[in-house]
């Protein structure tokens, strides 16, 4: 459990009389860059409060923050940063005070800004329309917090090579989320998520990732290039995780067997996120031994 921030997002339809109706939550961990925004579902209340043109512009904000989110993630998997700080929502906060309103940032404690939101929705914005939510986690929550694992670990940052790619020989290559290596890579961790819809495309993802490190581990030449171009060498026996959040439905339930034969192949040592912990850990006992 992290200490998140959120602000509801409001929609002022005559800012003038300070009557307002919720419309959505912006909620996130500013040390991770973990965020997430929702909108309200039960749109009825806000049609009888508002008019279509007030409607539009809050619809509007939330989909432009939508893309800030989603634009900042993608940064995150690809260079390890996260751009969107405490700052990013004090700043909506501030700069919106028309008919978009947030209200002042407050914390609150959950595990990821999608359970911070659930909190959110149940107890501050009653959202009737709503249904119950099937839960999904996507495989960038997979690797966020394994991110965060490893920084809770106190593993120096120049050690984490997040979005590093594995090259087979000449030809072969493969993408890992986050390798822990300078100059000698001691780690590999992968994220996936079996709590997804469209597992079938999932399995077909395993199995050409696994691809190329089932060379690794036979014994054709390595190499690791991050995404600086920093090149460490990789031996065949490297220290290799898989991080999961679990199936629920027999459906993700089969693709998660038929995924575990490529990670048994592998000899990869295969943790529920849940256990993440226990990856950062043995991180530190391998760079503890090498130095």
């Amino acid at each position: 459990m992290s200490k998140y921030m959120y602000s509801i997002v409001r929609c002022l339809p005559d800012p003038r009389t300070g009557e307002f109706v919720n419309v959505g939550a912006i909620a996130g961990d500013p040390a991770a860059g973990d965020w997430a925004v929702r909108r309200l579902s039960n749109t009825e209340r806000i049609k009888r409060f508002a008019s279509p043109a007030a409607i539009d512009v809050a619809d509007r904000f939330l989909v432009r923050v939508s893309s800030e989110i989603a634009e900042a993630r993608e940064v995150l998997e690809a260079e390890g940063t996260h751009p969107l700080g405490e700052g990013w929502l004090s700043g909506l906060h501030h700069d919106h005070r028309n008919i978009v309103q947030l209200s002042p940032p407050t914390p609150i404690v959950a595990g990821h800004a999608e359970a911070a939101l659930d909190v959110i929705f149940r107890h501050m914005i009653i959202d009737p329309a709503s249904q119950p939510r099937q839960v999904t986690v996507g495989k960038d929550r997979v690797v966020q917090d394994l991110r965060k694992a490893y920084q809770e670990a106190a593993i120096p940052a120049h050690f984490l090579r997040p979005r590093a790619e594995v090259f087979i020989g000449d030809k072969l290559h493969s993408m890992i989320d986050i390798a822990i290596a300078n100059g000698r890579t001691v780690q590999l961790a992968q994220g996936w998520s079996f709590r997804v819809t469209g597992v079938e495309r999932l399995v077909t993802q395993v199995k050409a990732w696994g691809f190329a490190l089932e060379r690794l581990r036979t014994g054709d030449q390595g190499r690791l290039v991050d995404a600086l171009g920093r090149l460490s060498e990789i031996s065949s026996n490297v220290d290799l995780r898989v991080v999961i959040a679990t199936p629920e439905t027999a459906q993700q339930e089969a693709a998660y067997e038929e995924a575990h034969q490529v990670f048994r192949a592998l000899r990869a040592q295969v943790h529920s996120v849940e256990e993440v912990s226990a990856v950062s850990a043995q991180a530190v006992n391998l760079l503890h031994r090498s130095t």
